[in-house]
């Protein structure tokens, strides 16, 4: 009877060992955001949905995965000269060190959906151009 006793905790101590660790696992998962913004002046509208994990740490902080499904912008007052960007500002590592991306144009006037790894403090834009430019005018941030 001891000897059933002593297997039988240990079964359950192993069980309750790996709840522990599932549950850790689950609480690292990843964070998902669903964004909507307009521009200052209203002419652009972006939405869609962005989601990120931690997967790793370089240099002292944390590196993050993660992914835009259905990144969207919108113009919203066609013909006048301007159109809707989705623009994105970010920390990359990249060669040993971090950098610091601005203004990167990620959607002009349509959907799109991509995946990114190795990044940090990732926000998205809501911004709008002129028509043949670069400069991003009226932007705003969506969170």
């Amino acid at each position: 009877m001891k000897q059933f006793l002593t297997k039988r905790t240990f079964v359950v101590g192993a069980a309750l060992a790996s709840a522990l660790v599932i549950g850790t696992t689950t609480s690292a998962s990843a964070a998902t955001v669903g964004f909507n913004k307009r521009s200052s002046s209203g002419k652009a509208e972006i939405s869609g949905t962005y989601k990120y994990w931690q997967s790793g740490t370089a240099a002292g902080r944390a590196l993050y995965d993660g992914s835009f499904s259905g990144a969207t912008a919108k113009d919203r007052v066609s013909g006048d000269g301007y159109e809707a960007v989705l623009a994105l500002k970010y920390d990359s590592f990249e060669g040993g060190a971090w950098r610091t991306v601005k203004n990167k144009v990620a959607v002009v006037n349509g959907t799109k959906s991509w995946t990114f790894k190795n990044k940090a403090n990732v926000y998205a834009y809501a911004c709008d151009r002129k028509v043949g430019k670069t400069k991003l005018e009226n932007c705003q941030r969506a969170w």
